[in-house]
């Protein structure tokens, strides 16, 4: 019997493929040898590409997409209609090597062979458990139906992410290079502390009294201004940001942890806002920029270190670019509305890292 993936299977193999994919994002060697070892393994295997890697005894036909065809090839049942769920001992289904290595690729190239293994295994049960929700109507049920619509959509994005970009990493030295010499402005980075001064005090019922006292916004919003302009007068005087933070915080009244005050050193114009740039990026290693007001609070930065990255050590971080930039150009396409009496905005306070 021919075998066809679904695209809902796709998703489910996403889980076992992904821990390996983060972890070699972390290391940068681990991709080659990851990858060289599984094409070596392939092109070594005794089993022909369209030798059958897996049977599943019992079950006949898969699960597909309305409108899909099926797995002999012919056009699928109407939207909606409903499979057999009822396994056959006298059905097989098979999986060629071919489709099996197809479907690896495509979703991550440098999966190990053990975690393609363990998809194999499962993925008998996945199809079992689907076709038993068809049989059922769980296929019709209005939430089920928005969660697969869902899926599917996540499914082409990836899709279309992985193929930008596959067609960056095709371009030449030359054209990166190109790219890098009129983008020079993008290639500065930033080393930069942050001190977050919240926007209001919190206040706490009386000891004994569970009743929340009165607040006056105005009131709290001024003083917290004028707290941000002494942490501010403090931090160009030499003070610690760490102990700055914690002051801040302990003024607005807040028992929480403060945050980090180190933002890191790889900040650039594409990933710092836009609307605080003019505040920050003029500004010399040393010096601290005035207050930058947001719907949070005050943010004191510091400028730490900046640097260009040279062209020798900038080819992983132009393709980023490109990719980024092509991405962009989708998203400034659509403008979205909120209507905000349906989503309630977060409380000042609960913005923990707004710049980030």
């Amino acid at each position: 019997m021919q075998f066809r993936f679904p695209v809902m299977i796709l998703l489910s193999f996403v889980s076992y493929v992904r821990p390996l994919a983060v972890a070699q994002q972390t290391q940068p060697n681990a991709p080659a040898v990851a990858g060289s070892a599984e094409a070596s393994a392939a092109s070594e295997s005794k089993v022909a590409p369209d030798g059958v890697v897996i049977t599943m005894h019992g079950l006949c036909g898969n699960v597909f997409l309305p409108g899909g065809p099926d797995a002999s090839g012919s056009p699928a049942a109407p939207a909606g209609a409903s499979s057999p769920a009822t396994p056959d001992p006298n059905c097989e289904t098979t999986i060629t090597r071919q489709q099996f290595e197809n479907l690896v690729t495509g979703i991550s190239p440098r999966s190990a062979p053990e975690l393609g293994r363990s998809f194999a295994l499962d993925y008998p049960e996945t199809l079992m458990f689907a076709r038993k929700a068809i049989e059922i109507g769980l296929d019709k049920d209005p939430d089920v139906q928005a969660l697969l619509q869902y899926r599917y959509q996540q499914a082409l994005y990836s899709s279309f992410k992985a193929y930008v970009k596959r067609k960056a990493n095709e371009m030449s030295d030359a054209e990166l290079e190109k790219f890098y010499n009129a983008n020079r402005k993008r290639y500065e980075q930033f080393g930069l502390l942050r001190i977050h001064v919240p926007n209001v005090k919190e206040h706490h019922p009386a000891p004994g009294s569970k009743v929340q006292p009165k607040v006056d916004v105005a009131a709290d919003e001024a003083a917290m201004k004028a707290v941000a302009l002494r942490i501010r007068a403090a931090a160009v005087a030499g003070g610690d940001f760490e102990q700055l933070q914690e002051r801040a915080y302990k003024l607005a009244g807040l028992t929480e942890d403060p945050p980090d005050t180190d933002l890191g050193d790889n900040w650039t114009c594409d990933t710092f806002p836009a609307e605080y740039q003019p505040a920050v990026f003029g500004l010399k290693p040393g010096q601290v920029s005035e207050p930058i007001h947001n719907s949070s609070g005050w943010h004191i930065i510091k400028v730490v270190s900046r640097k260009t990255i040279p062209w020798s050590e900038a080819r992983n971080h132009t393709l980023q670019l490109i990719v980024a930039d092509q991405a962009n150009s989708i998203r400034k396409a659509i403008k979205t509305d909120l209507n905000d009496e349906y989503f309630v905005a977060a409380k000042p306070h609960e913005a923990v890292a707004p710049l980030k």
